[in-house]
């Protein structure tokens, strides 16, 4: 936990130099764990931006691909992001991120699976209606916006919105992959509206 506090630590005071950042929404973090932290994804910049305001450790998932370097892998890991086989059903992914909430911690999820090469947010995927659903967790969705092209001193907005609590989703054990996807499209449509406000009052 120590060596994740130096990292963000370090990160965001070198960020903080680099761009300018502005929080919006601080008073819609929870004050503990327990739950999803979702957001659309712009750059290697948002998992730690994302985790600055929140009040506990965020772990994220993370590609498989980024740990098969040995050096990055390890400090991945000691961060807490945990890998995940995206397209081949991995379910010790799913295993894992149950028990981060389960234990109090924050997952983090970016519904998109990759990020955004335009700016423009993706088509979510439903990993993130389906740990909601097995954790029965809330979900505190959230937005990074800037406009044009990253740089020196550019503006970073980043947006929390209000938590959707578990019964929002509508979610069952019986539940269906349409159902999934329904969740999924209502959870990632408060971060396009935080986009939007974000856009809007740029």
């Amino acid at each position: 936990m120590w060596l994740y506090v130096l990292a963000k630590a370090v990160c965001m005071f070198l960020f903080s130099i680099w761009y300018k950042l502005e929080y919006r929404g601080l008073e819609n973090i929870p004050a503990g764990g327990g739950y999803i932290l979702m957001s659309n994804h712009r750059s290697n910049l948002d998992p730690i931006v994302l985790a600055e305001k929140a009040h506990g450790q965020v772990r994220y998932m993370g590609k498989m691909e980024l740990f098969q370097n040995p050096i990055l892998g390890w400090a991945l890991r000691t961060i807490g992001t945990f890998p995940v086989d995206r397209g081949a059903g991995d379910t010790s992914a799913i295993e894992t991120a149950q028990e981060v909430v389960q234990v109090g911690d924050i997952l983090g999820i970016f519904p998109e699976g990759h990020r955004s090469k335009t700016g423009e947010p993706g088509r979510p995927k439903s990993g993130v209606a389906l740990v909601a659903k097995l954790t029965k967790a809330p979900v505190l969705p959230c937005s990074v916006y800037w406009e044009g092209k990253l740089s020196f001193r550019k503006k970073i907005v980043i947006s929390y919105g209000e938590l959707i609590s578990f019964e929002e989703l509508g979610l069952g054990e019986d539940s269906t992959a349409r159902d999934l996807r329904t969740a999924t499209q209502k959870m990632f449509g408060r971060t396009l509206e935080l986009i939007e406000e974000s856009k809007n009052g740029y």
